[in-house]
C-alpha cells in the first residue's frame, strides 16, 4: 500500500479551508468500515484496505460545501464518513479519495415541544448515545436504539435508513427524520420540513425520500430534524418460551395487529435459544455472548469437544442439525413503555395473546426481558478467535410480509447453512410483516464468504423479501438491491447526475448498471395474514371501498378519493403504502411489498400520482369480523 506524503501540495487549497489530516494512521483509520469481509481480508490476506489520500474534518455546512467545490473542480472522489460502524462497505476508502469526516458537526438544538411529541435539530456527526444523553437531561428521547448507538452517527442513521431496537413502536429512522439539510456540488438545500420549492438545486422537488437511504451518493447530510418522545414513565418487559416457532409468529402478528404498539418484540429461533440456554434459563444472552455459547455447544458434545472452534466452522450442516435438533423451543421477549395506564392495559392484553395455549407456552417472567434491556448495547469484541481460526462471522437482516415470512426464514437459513452455523432472531415487527436478523459463522476464504452471501441474497429475493431491512447496501448488496429497486435505479442515476455532475460523491456505490427484469402486472386481492390489499391506484373510492367491505375489510387509512391521490406520511410506527406498481417512461416498475426496507431510497409514496398503476396498502377487518 502506498501512502501519500504528509502535506501534499495538491491539497494546499483544501488545507486553507478546513482541517486536513494526511498522516498514515488517520488515513488508515478511514480505509474501511466494519464490513466483515474487510476483517476477513485483513486476517487472511493481511489486506488492511485502501487508505484515502487525506481526511478532512469540516466544522460547518459552509466548510462541507467548500470541500465539495474543491473536490468537484479537481475531479477528486469524496467519501462522506460518519463513525465507520457500517457493515456493508459503504464508507470504504479509495486511494484517490478524500474522506469527509463529519463528526465535528455535533450541535444539538433545543427541543421544540409539539404536544404529543417534540422535534430537535441535530448535527449529522452527533453520536447516537451523545444525543440520547443530551435529550434525557431534558426529559426526551428519540428511542432510536441500534446496538451501534455508541459508534454510529445521526447522519449515518439517515443515509442508511437505520432501525433501532424499539422500531415496532417508534418506527425506523426514516420515520423519525422529518427534515434534512443536504449539501451537493450544485449547492445546499433542505428536504422535508425544510424543503424550499424555489431552490433551484432540487429543481422544485422535495428529495427527502431520495436522500434517505442514499448512502452519501446524492449529497452530504449536515443536519437532521428528528422526532423525539417524552421519556416513558412506565415500562414492562417479559419473556415467553414457545414450543413451536409458528405459534410465536402468530402471537407476534396478533399483538401488532391488535394495535397494542409494543416497544420491543424479539423472538429467538431454536438455534439461538439453544446456544444461549434461553430455553431452560430465564436470562437472554448478551449480544456479545453467542461466540461463548458456540464454544459451549461444542464442549458439551463429546464428538466435537476436541475441535472447539475449527470443527463447527468446517462442518456447518452437522452442527446446524445438532443445534436445531436439540430443542425446538424458542424464546420471545415482549416490552411495552409509555404512560402507566397505557402500559398496564396493553401489556395485559399482549400477555393474554402470548399465553393463549399454556400447554405450549411457558411464562418466563420479567427476568429475560430485563436482562436483554440492560445489555442491549453491549457490542461484541470476541470475534477475533473466529478469524484467527480461518473463519468468518456476519449478520444479515431481511424483511417480508407475514405471509412470506416462513418461506423467507427457511430459504435464507438453508442457503447460509451450507456455509456456516446459522441462528436467527425476529425483531423490528410491524402490523404487515417482520424482519429476520440472521447471525452466521463459517470457515473459509473470501471466496467462500462471497458465495454464502450470494446464496443468501438470492434466497431472500426468491422468497419475496427485501435484501436489506436496516444495515443498508454498500458494496455488499449493491447488485441485489439494484435488482430489488431496478425500476427506480435509472431515476436515481439521473438525479445523481443532476446534483453531482462530476460524479465525485461516493462513486461506484448504489445501483450498478445491470439488466432490469421484466415486471409482471399486479395481482389484485387481499392478503388476510399480512392485512394488506393490492388495489388499482385510480379506482373510484366508492367502488374500491364497497369491494373491500364485501370481503370484510376496510382501508386502514381511509381516503375519499383514489389511493394515488393520498399517499402522505402517517405516524412513525405506521405506513400508508406497502408496495407499488408504476409506469415510468413507458416501463412498468414495481416496488416490493414490504413493511420497511433499507435497500436504498424509498420513493414509493412520492412518484407523480398519475404514474401509479396499483398500490399495496394496509387494511383492517370490519369491526366485529376480526380474526
Amino acid at each position: 500500500m502506498t501512502l501519500v506524503a504528509t502535506g501534499s501540495p495538491e491539497l494546499a487549497a483544501l488545507r486553507a479551508i478546513v482541517r486536513v489530516d494526511e498522516r498514515p494512521a488517520e488515513r488508515q483509520a478511514h480505509a474501511r468500515d466494519l464490513w466483515p469481509r474487510g476483517t476477513l481480508k485483513l486476517a487472511s490476506e493481511h489486506d488492511a484496505g485502501v487508505a484515502p489520500r487525506a481526511v478532512a474534518f469540516p466544522t460547518s455546512e459552509a466548510e462541507v460545501a467548500a470541500c465539495l467545490r474543491f473536490a468537484a473542480e479537481r475531479g477528486i472522489p469524496l467519501v462522506p464518513w460518519g463513525a465507520g460502524s457500517g457493515v456493508c462497505g459503504a464508507a470504504a476508502g479509495r486511494a484517490d479519495a478524500i474522506a469527509l469526516d463529519l463528526k465535528l458537526l455535533r450541535e444539538i438544538g433545543p427541543v421544540e415541544d409539539r404536544g404529543d411529541h417534540g422535534v430537535v435539530d441535530v448535527g449529522a456527526g452527533v453520536l447516537g448515545q451523545h444525543l440520547e444523553d443530551a435529550l434525557e437531561a431534558q426529559g426526551w428521547a428519540t428511542r432510536h436504539s441500534p446496538s451501534s448507538i455508541w459508534c454510529s452517527t445521526v447522519g449515518g442513521w439517515a443515509v442508511g435508513r437505520s432501525a433501532g431496537q424499539f422500531s415496532s413502536r417508534y418506527g425506523k429512522f426514516e420515520d423519525m427524520a422529518s427534515a434534512l439539510r443536504v449539501v451537493t456540488p450544485r449547492g445546499a438545500y433542505g428536504t422535508g420540513e425544510w424543503f424550499d420549492p424555489e431552490n433551484p438545486t432540487s429543481a422544485g422537488r422535495d428529495l427527502h425520500e431520495w436522500v434517505l437511504g442514499s448512502e452519501g451518493a446524492l449529497g452530504v447530510v449536515t443536519q437532521v430534524r428528528t422526532r423525539v418522545n417524552r421519556v416513558a414513565r412506565a415500562r414492562w418487559l417479559r419473556g415467553y418460551r414457545f414450543k413451536q416457532i409458528d405459534m410465536a409468529w402468530s402471537a407476534m402478528r396478533r399483538i401488532l395487529q391488535l394495535e397494542l404498539r409494543p416497544c420491543a418484540v424479539r423472538l429467538y429461533d431454536a438455534v439461538d435459544t439453544r446456544l444461549a440456554g434461553k430455553g431452560t434459563v430465564g436470562k437472554v444472552k448478551k449480544s456479545s455472548a453467542w461466540l461463548d455459547a458456540l464454544r459451549g455447544l461444542v464442549e458439551t458434545t463429546p464428538s466435537l469437544r476436541k475441535h472447539t472452534l475449527s470443527l463447527p466452522l468446517s462442518l456447518p450442516r452437522l452442527v446446524n442439525r445438532i443445534a436445531q435438533g436439540a430443542s425446538g423451543d424458542c424464546v420471545l421477549i415482549l416490552g411495552f413503555e409509555g404512560e402507566p395506564d397505557e402500559v398496564a392495559e396493553a401489556s395485559g392484553r399482549a400477555h393474554a395473546v402470548a399465553m393463549h395455549d399454556p400447554t405450549l407456552v411457558a411464562d418466563l417472567g420479567s427476568e429475560p426481558g430485563e436482562h436483554w434491556y440492560n445489555h442491549r448495547h453491549e457490542v461484541s469484541y470476541k470475534l477475533s478467535p473466529i478469524y484467527s481460526h480461518g473463519g468468518f462471522a456476519d449478520t444479515m437482516e431481511v424483511c417480508a410480509l407475514w405471509s412470506r415470512l416462513p418461506a423467507l426464514y427457511a430459504g435464507v437459513r438453508a442457503a447460509l447453512g451450507q456455509y456456516g452455523l446459522v441462528m436467527a432472531h425476529f425483531s423490528h415487527v410491524y402490523r404487515e410483516g417482520c424482519s429476520i436478523y440472521f447471525t452466521f459463522a463459517g470457515r473459509g476464504t473470501v471466496e467462500v464468504y462471497d458465495a454464502a452471501w450470494r446464496a443468501a441474497l438470492a434466497a431472500a429475493e426468491a422468497a419475496g423479501g427485501t435484501v436489506a431491512h436496516h444495515h443498508g447496501v454498500g458494496q455488499l448488496k449493491q447488485h441485489a438491491a439494484g435488482r430489488e429497486l431496478a425500476g427506480v435505479a435509472p431515476l436515481f442515476r439521473a438525479l445523481r447526475a443532476e446534483l453531482d455532475p462530476a460524479g465525485i460523491l461516493n462513486p461506484g456505490r448504489m445501483f450498478p448498471e445491470q439488466p432490469a427484469p421484466e415486471v409482471a402486472p399486479p395481482v389484485y386481492g387481499v392478503d388476510a395474514v399480512s392485512r394488506v390489499a393490492t388495489l388499482p391506484a385510480h379506482e373510484p373510492a366508492g367502488e374500491r371501498d364497497a369491494r373491500l367491505a364485501s370481503a370484510g375489510w376496510l382501508l386502514r387509512h381511509p381516503t375519499p378519493g383514489p389511493l394515488s391521490a393520498d399517499l402522505g406520511r402517517v405516524g412513525p410506527d405506521d405506513t400508508r403504502v406497502v408496495g407499488a406498481w408504476a409506469n415510468i417512461e413507458g416501463q412498468r416498475i414495481a416496488l416490493l411489498p414490504v413493511p420497511r426496507s433499507s435497500a436504498g431510497p424509498d420513493p414509493r409514496r412520492v412518484l407523480p400520482a398519475e404514474r401509479y398503476e396499483a398500490l399495496t396498502v394496509p387494511i383492517v377487518p370490519i369491526p366485529g369480523e376480526d380474526d
